[in-house]
């Protein structure tokens, strides 16, 4: 991804210096060399501070994006697929919470504007995605269950 950021942060700039570009290339070469710079020296930092994205406690969880979320706040646990295109699907451990307004109030602005735009989709309350878990959800739903015996485990 970050090679791929760097792909298109060089092409937007060749476009840029060139000089004779179209109108809409240009356009797209100056708005896509700062948006793909941003997104190339956020997956750098992420790659170089390996912090992890789930912990778990006795008390609870402490996610890199949601933050803490304590055993007594969670309802139940489940593992939801998605389909993101005709070839692949997205995995995520969806939590429900007993009180989400009260979580969200003590949220960052962006989850709350995510976790309302989740909310439409029909997705679930604290959405953790699958792919940067770095293990797999069945084994991430079995260290919770460790930790919080009466977990309900919605299939």
């Amino acid at each position: 991804m970050i090679a791929g950021a760097a792909a298109l942060v060089a092409g937007g700039i060749w476009v840029v210096l060139s000089g004779d570009a179209p109108l809409f290339p240009l356009v797209a070469s100056v708005l896509g060399v700062p948006f793909f710079t941003c997104a190339g020296v956020f997956l750098a930092a992420r790659l170089i501070l390996r912090k992890p994205e789930l912990v778990l406690t006795d008390d609870g969880l402490v996610h890199r994006q949601y933050g803490r979320i304590g055993w007594d706040e969670v309802t139940h646990a489940r593992i939801q697929t998605v389909r993101t295109s005709a070839f692949s699907h997205a995995r995520f451990l969806q939590l429900g919470l007993h009180d989400p307004d009260a979580f969200y109030a003590r949220s960052s602005r962006w989850l709350r504007l995510m976790a309302k735009a989740n909310r439409r989709l029909g997705y679930g309350q604290a959405n953790l995605a699958g792919s940067t878990l770095g293990a797999p959800l069945e084994q991430v739903l079995n260290a919770m269950r460790t930790y919080r015996p009466g977990l309900v485990i919605l299939e």
